[in-house]
């Protein structure tokens, strides 16, 4: 409910109760439907008390603690209070009872708004919103002419209350240090300061530089990618220009930060549109570009001075909008049009789309979330560590406060300083990559998200097609039927009057201008357009009235000065306003539609004498009914050569959806066998009618009244789902609302008609949404949509991977933006994924049982009472590990794409096998190894003293293996093809990987040249060949594990196809 709707009662008539929270259901542009949940809290003397007992005894770490859990400062410092008491609002965002956004904890202020005493106001998400104290409800406050008649809007001057903020939608972006401390006091990197500082205090001042100069490095990255995206967005949505408005009579310039709703202010030409306003009087023509990512124009008019309620859906044909851009302005007597500010700031269609990208939250994928199970694991790993080291130095002679220092040592041990920064570069890399094939991203965490494509979904017009349309000609209706198919010129006068004024075209720097399928129709009716009308030889028309196209009229419709009412628009909708049509309509318009023609149809009628006061204030609905049909106009829509290219079936391992237009001779290819059937709705019930390919030639050059209807077999539902041959589906949108309606009330053959459904026709922008989200209600699949304009921001958004074909504005809504406006990138951004997430599971891996060896090294020194060396250390991390790490990231992504998509649960059998059973490993040989020395003669004869510090026979045979460990798995964890490239190819990896082996080979054969580095006892010769031996051993035990059996092509497809129980895959598998 917004302000202008709100009724209030009184308190004598009902006892409203105070129940300790109110709500909201906010419905916003697009898509944009959620529930705004207000619990009611106070602050606790008590509490605070307490509190600030804590915050001194904990030296403020409990100030942490508040950061990183909300809940758990809300619990300990405020209590739930009636509405008289609140002074905060816990705010919790919600759909469907899911919460789609963390809940945060807001301060309410108390004023006065208009006529509502003692409201609670605060802000959520850029936008204001108030809570009544008489009813409790929540209202936003947005500005609302739904109370006021058109007449109104446009003859009287609009006394709005000055309650809305500045007409600015500026996104702050914090600076270098507030960014800086944010990412410095995440939970990670707390314990990153407090390892380094552990380090340190134990004089290990290298390593602690070490893992300082990591923490950095990966703050820096993480800080240099937010700051870009927020100024990306920033840069994108701000703008303030000076604008001349109309007050009490007279011009003035002012700041456009300074509108305000029910401002008047003329519309400039060459200018843009700085709020979402209302002609009320003139015309424009307008650039949506930045809306619907096409530069065609748009013309708009002055708001009809009716007495119906002013309702925004039902005169978008005055609407301007928020960064348009005004191509011309017409008012009165060579005046600029005049236009009522209606919304400013985040409450516009261009605020709504930012705060939709700003605020959407990002569904966890499931690599994420093993992470952080993998990581807790580590940590509880670690404790026991911790805990075993205590034990074993319980009664060496060591201090108290050094017992406890070696078990938190083992704790920074067990968890890897490096990761967050390795998985961090192979997603940037990756990023970098898309980069350079004309693909951005603001999305970072979905990259790994496009591994998991299974079914890509794409737009039709403008996407797979050309923009334009070339006229094919006209099939005109007669008394019998559907004449012979002609040229515009040849049609009749009705027909020709219908060609030459139903469009948008406008007239621009003197070049007619408009949607290429109304510019290339009416070039073919060789009428000339000018300012006064269109005229041919002797002919002229004249607009009295339009109704412009809509996507939910799915029609528009001109009266002319002759007083006839033309009409074109889907064949299904002109269908249902029209007296007569043909028997054979339905089979000549699949006829067509099954070649991929675009089919219009047209019709008119006469205005009648008791119609003539409304011809300019009268509803479209008033107009467009019992209708004459004049026949079929036919475009041929022709695809897109990328698309050719691209659409390939051997180029693509995924099931293909095509949304919006009927285009079966494309999507019949994607069937080696099968039948297609076109799904229509009877009542409720859908049939299903067989549709055959059609290969004969349909541009007959004669009549066709007795034109035979298409060979079919018509279906229930039932019986499709019975069929046991292979078969293909199309819907339409009313086909598709259906299917959507059945699937949320319970029924469940929706999930079984869907995996056969590769065709949706006119769908409306919100049926493509809804169709992502359907698809996504099976937990196996990912969807990616690709798509080019602002009809597409809802299916962009709700799919799991958007990729718009837009660098204007809409493409806000999407996480990927191609400047090819093509199909292109789809391919190449799931190679990308696929690569990336590839590289961060075997970075996840290698990183993880660095850790594991490395802390099994300590354990083994500790156990014989003694450590590791400083240069140990270092010699493992930044000579082995680091370079390894970061150079694995660097393998390219293969350039064909697999038939099946890379493990990404962490939490599976190949992952979790491939850990624990080479970690065994690992653990059995280093012992094994360490047992073996300690049996032999130099060993038993020796009188080495242990010294802190200093290499000795166990510290450098615990070294020795565990460094082998290392270059083994980092060997047997790197994976090629089918998602990366071939090792090989990687020169950076190669070169570590040399690096270290060379090194390591030396190390144990030749241990003099390294006595000066403080890392090696030196064995007797017949040792260093037997560890030789055993390290070559050891090596590839682990690598033939990896190699053969854990990335085995056939285990990890029987994985597959046993993690997928879709019956259909299964059998197009085998």
């Amino acid at each position: 409910m917004e302000l202008q709707d709100v009724k209030y009662l009184q308190q004598s008539e009902i006892e409203i109760k105070d129940q300790g929270f109110s709500e909201l259901i906010f419905q916003g542009e697009f898509d944009e439907e959620f529930t705004i949940i207000a619990h009611y809290y106070r602050r606790s003397v008590i509490k605070t008390i307490i509190q600030v007992i804590l915050t001194i005894g904990t030296g403020g770490g409990i100030l942490l603690f508040f950061r990183w859990f909300l809940v758990f400062k809300l619990n300990l410092c405020f209590s739930k209070c009636s509405f008289e008491q609140a002074r905060y609002v816990y705010l919790k965002k919600q759909k469907n009872n899911i919460e789609i956004a963390d809940p945060v904890l807001v301060e309410i202020n108390i004023i006065d708004i208009d006529n509502v005493k003692s409201a609670r106001t605060f802000k959520y998400e850029f936008l204001d919103f108030y809570i009544d104290p008489l009813n409790f409800k929540m209202y936003s406050i947005k500005c609302s002419f739904s109370n006021k008649t058109c007449n109104q809007l446009v003859t009287e001057r609009q006394e709005i209350p000055k309650i809305y903020g500045p007409n600015i939608m500026d996104i702050p972006v914090k600076s270098i240090p507030g960014l800086l401390l944010d990412e410095i006091l995440t939970p990670f990197n707390i314990f990153q300061f407090g390892a380094i500082a552990l380090w340190s205090y134990d004089d290990y001042l290298l390593y602690a530089m070490l893992i300082l100069a990591l923490t950095l490095i990966q703050i820096f990255v993480e800080l240099k990618e937010l700051r870009a995206n927020l100024i990306k967005i920033r840069k994108m949505i701000l703008f303030e220009t000076a604008v001349e408005i109309l007050k009490d009579g007279k011009k003035q310039m002012i700041s456009s930060k300074e509108l305000m709703p029910g401002d008047i202010f003329f519309v400039q030409n060459n200018s843009k549109v700085s709020c979402d306003a209302i002609i009320i009087e003139g015309q424009c023509t307008m650039n949506e570009a930045i809306l619907t990512g096409e530069s065609i124009p748009v013309n708009k008019v002055a708001l009809l001075k009716t007495e119906n309620l002013f309702k925004k859906s039902q005169n978008e044909q005055s609407m301007l909008y928020s960064g348009t851009v005004c191509l011309r302005s017409q008012g009165k007597d060579g005046q600029l049009a005049q236009a009522l500010v209606y919304q400013t700031g985040f409450h516009t269609l261009k605020g709504s789309l930012a705060r939709t990208m700003m605020f959407s939250k990002t569904e966890t994928f499931s690599f994420q979330r093993d992470s952080v199970k993998y990581l807790g694991v580590l940590a509880m790993y670690g404790i026991i560590a911790a805990g075993f080291t205590l034990y074993l130095n319980r009664d060496n002679g060591t201090t108290s406060k050094d017992n406890i220092i070696s078990a938190l040592e083992i704790i920074t041990v067990t968890v890897p300083a490096a990761l967050p920064t390795a998985l961090g570069a192979g997603i940037s890399l990756a990023i970098s990559r898309l980069a350079h094939k004309n693909i951005s991203c603001i999305k970072p965490d979905k990259v790994n998200v496009a591994a998991k494509i299974n079914i890509c979904a794409f737009d039709k017009t403008g996407t797979l097609t050309e923009l334009g349309l070339d006229v094919l000609g006209c099939r005109p209706v007669t008394q019998g039927g559907f004449n012979r198919q002609m040229s515009l010129k040849e049609v009749d006068s009705h027909f020709q009057y219908c060609l030459a004024t139903c469009h948008s075209l406008s007239i621009i720097d003197n070049q007619i201008q408009g949607d290429p399928v109304d510019l290339n129709m009416f070039k073919e009716t060789g009428w000339t357009y000018t300012d006064d009308g269109v005229i041919n030889n002797e002919e002229q028309l004249r607009l009295i009235r339009r109704f412009d196209f809509s996507a939910e009229q799915k029609k528009m419709s001109v009266i002319t000065d002759k007083l006839f009412l033309y009409c074109k628009g889907s064949p299904e909708e002109i269908m249902k306003i029209c007296i007569k049509i043909p028997p054979n309509y339905d089979s000549v318009l699949k006829r067509y539609s099954s070649r991929g023609y675009r089919v219009i149809a047209c019709a008119y009628r006469e205005i009648m004498k008791e119609e003539y006061t409304q011809v300019e204030v009268g509803d479209r609905s008033l107009f467009e009914k019992n209708l004459h049909l004049l026949g079929f106009l036919i475009f041929e829509n022709k695809l897109k050569q990328e698309t050719t290219s691209q659409t390939q079936k051997p180029l693509w391992s995924l099931e293909i959806i095509l949304i919006q237009q009927l285009m079966f001779q494309f999507s019949v290819e994607y069937l080696e066998k099968g039948r297609i059937y076109l799904g229509t709705l009877n009542g409720e019930d859908i049939l299903w009618d067989e549709i055959q390919d059609q290969k004969g030639d349909i541009n007959e050059d004669r009549s066709c009244y007795s034109l035979d209807n298409l060979s079919q077999h018509q279906l229930t539902t039932q019986d499709i789902l019975k069929l046991t041959i292979r078969y293909q589906l199309v819907v339409t949108g009313d086909v598709f609302e259906n299917l959507s309606q059945t699937f949320y009330s319970g029924k469940d053959y929706t999930q079984k008609l869907l995996p056969h459904i590769y065709v949706y026709s006119r769908m409306k922008p919100t049926n493509k949404g809804d169709l992502m989200g359907l698809i996504k209600s099976d937990d196996r699949n990912f969807i990616s949509f690709c798509g080019d304009g602002t009809n597409d921001t809802c299916a962009l958004r709700q799919a799991d991977i958007g990729l718009a074909l837009s660098t204007e504005d809409a493409s806000l809504a999407a996480p990927f933006t191609s400047s090819d406006f093509n199909i292109t990138g789809i391919l190449p951004l799931i190679k990308e994924g696929r690569a990336s997430l590839v590289t961060c599971v075997e970075c996840f891996k290698f990183m993880t049982l660095y850790s594991c060896i490395q802390s099994v090294a300590t354990l083994t020194c500790y156990y014989y009472f003694v450590d590791l060396t400083n240069n140990q250390y270092l010699f493992q991390d930044l000579v082995l590990i680091f370079p390894i790490a970061f150079t694995m990231d660097l393998t390219k992504a293969y350039d064909k794409l697999a038939k099946y998509r890379p493990i990404s649960e962490l939490i599976s059998v190949p992952v979790l096998s491939s850990v624990l059973v080479t970690f065994f490993l690992c653990i059995v040989t280093s012992i094994t190894w360490t047992t073996v020395m300690k049996q032999k003669q130099f060993f038993l004869d020796s009188s080495q003293i242990y010294q802190d510090n200093t290499p000795n026979f166990i510290n450098t045979v615990t070294t020795m293996m565990a460094d082998t460990q290392l270059l083994a798995v980092g060997f047997a964890f790197t994976q090629g093809p089918p998602f990366r490239q071939l090792i090989h190819e990687n020169y950076a990896f190669v070169t570590a990987m040399t690096i270290g082996f060379v090194m390591q080979i030396l190390f144990i054969t030749s241990p003099e040249i390294f006595i000066w580095s403080n890392t090696v006892e030196v064995f007797p010769v017949y040792f260093r060949w037997e560890s030789m031996g055993y390290c070559i051993l050891t090596s590839l035990v682990i690598i033939a594990y990896e190699k053969l059996i854990t990335m085995n092509q056939m285990v990890n497809d029987i994985y597959q196809l046993i993690q997928n129980k879709n019956e259909i895959q299964f059998q197009q598998f085998w």
